[in-house]
């Protein structure tokens, strides 16, 4: 029992560090559109605006990806909770999940 409880938490460390990414790319994309919008109100340029939406998109698709990876993981640890104590293999790979996840 002790290698399956290892190995849970080693995916759980996984899953927590993509949830603090994908909260980092949440602040970041705030605190810079913030900025940007400051300095067009300052400036008067509306350019700005239109630049900001470049940010927003990038941090979206980086936020997508974390929370992508975070889900395989979620399912990864539900097929870890199930298996046997002598199937444990401390594999982290999730691309079995992918399928899946496109599924649901």
């Amino acid at each position: 029992m002790e290698n399956k409880i290892k190995h849970l938490e080693f995916i759980q460390s996984v899953i927590n560090r993509m949830a603090n990414n994908s909260f980092l790319m949440k602040g970041w994309a705030i605190t810079l559109v913030a900025a940007l919008f400051a300095l067009s109100s300052r400036d008067a340029n509306k350019n700005y605006i239109v630049v900001s939406f470049l940010p927003v998109i990038v941090f979206w698709i980086l936020d997508r990806y974390y929370l992508s990876r975070e889900r395989g993981f979620s399912c990864l640890y539900d097929k870890v909770r199930t298996l046997d104590e002598k199937d444990i293999d401390f594999s982290l790979d999730i691309s079995e999940f992918k399928i899946q996840r496109a599924e649901k």
